[in-house]
């Protein structure tokens, strides 16, 4: 595995993908025995930072359910194009009906989705938008203050899109990175 820089910096986000797979009836626990077996496999990759397998648990969720986390998407993409990976998928087949489905997790979504190894769930809606409220205020407040003037003269939909090119790194890279990492404690507290 590979090891993750702990230097100042923004924190990596990591790739998230989330697989989901019917099983034909009567071969539930086979197939989540194929699960840990898949999970197993792909620990062995660069980058993998774990899996969580969540089996069938009728009637709120039919589907046996396993997210996959990588520190890269490159890393992830070893995983998802691995000659291993194609074999646990052939195996997978006389296991489940219909097709896989999978679901990769970005953005907002992924930053503050909860590490496979956590136990806790998101934090509330109300949390996250506090959080995105508390780095889009500066950004916003700097953009208006310092950039705007200067392009004032620019149509608004020129003006828009500069600060939408300016703002959305910010979120992404560093503004909601940054201040997650800050209220971890506050966001992954039982008290809501």
């Amino acid at each position: 595995m590979s090891e993750q820089s702990t230097a100042a910096g923004p924190p990596p986000l990591a790739v998230t993908v989330v697989v989901s797979r019917r099983p034909v009836p009567g071969r539930e626990a086979d197939l989540v025995a194929w699960a840990s077996g898949i999970s197993a496999a792909a620990a062995q990759f660069d980058g993998h930072l774990g899996a969580q397998v969540y089996p069938p648990s009728p009637p709120e969720r039919e589907d046996l359910v396993i997210a996959f986390s990588f520190a890269t998407a490159a890393n992830l993409s070893a995983w998802e194009s691995s000659a291993e990976r194609a074999d646990w998928l052939r195996r997978s087949e006389p296991l489940g009906e219909g097709s896989l489905h999978t679901h990769s997790l970005s953005g907002f979504e992924g930053i503050f989705a909860p590490s496979v190894h956590a136990t806790t769930s998101p934090p509330p809606r109300w949390k996250t938008a506090i959080v995105i409220a508390c780095a889009l205020y500066p950004a916003s407040l700097l953009l208006n203050w310092l950039v705007i003037p200067h392009v004032a003269s620019w149509n608004i939909a020129l003006r828009v899109l500069l600060s939408t090119a300016l703002i959305v790194p910010w979120m992404t890279w560093l503004g909601v990175p940054y201040l997650t990492k800050w209220l971890k404690p506050w966001l992954t507290s039982a008290r809501n």
